[in-house]
């Protein structure tokens, strides 16, 4: 299972042009917790929402998304999933836009950048869900997501942001290109 959202595409990035746009808060920073108006200064819980709602009512907003992964990422991931050695899931609790329904966005996303038509998966609780696919290695950035995976047996390997790193004693990685390396040692 890879997640979508800072793990293929720059969702922090987009957010933070966002913030800037509407309150003129810095848009070259890092985020370093998980709550965006605790990263970001001069952005309150309230500036926060209204950015949250914004997002909702862009039309395809998942489609215009820029990558987090580099070209070299995108081409081996899609080497990997032509090799056929590994089943692969893009599994995202994005809500929905208006526009496109989110799969179809994050479908057209990845086959754009990726050149495959992947399997695209909305859930809330990832870990249920992989567990139900019988999903034996998950890539995700998500505090929430990786506990959530890791309490339904699912092995994770963590993307690396600062919001993430007190998370211990698990696998992690900076790139995808990096975790499709893992995938064949951790697999056996």
């Amino acid at each position: 299972m890879i997640d979508v959202d800072d793990v293929l595409t720059n969702f922090n990035k987009a957010f933070l042009r966002l913030c800037h746009e509407e309150f003129g808060t810095p848009d070259d920073l890092q985020i370093s917790e998980w709550d965006f108006y605790k990263s970001i200064p001069g952005l309150t819980l309230e500036m926060e929402q209204l950015v949250w709602e914004k997002i909702k009512q862009t039309v395809n907003f998942y489609e215009t998304l820029p990558a987090y992964g580099s070209k070299e990422d995108f081409l081996s991931l899609r080497k990997a999933i032509l090799e056929g050695k590994h089943e692969f899931y893009f599994i995202t609790s994005r809500f929905p836009t208006k526009g496109k329904s989110v799969e179809e966005q994050t479908s057209s996303w990845i086959e754009q950048h990726v050149g495959v038509r992947p399997v695209v998966l909305v859930a809330p609780r990832k870990g249920r869900l992989c567990k139900e696919l019988r999903i034996e290695i998950a890539l995700d950035d998500a505090p929430h997501h990786i506990e959530d995976l890791t309490s339904h047996s699912i092995r994770v390997v963590v993307m690396d942001w600062s919001y993430n790193r007190h998370i211990k004693d698990l696998p992690r990685v900076k790139s995808l290109s990096e975790f499709i390396e893992l995938l064949d040692g951790m697999k056996r």
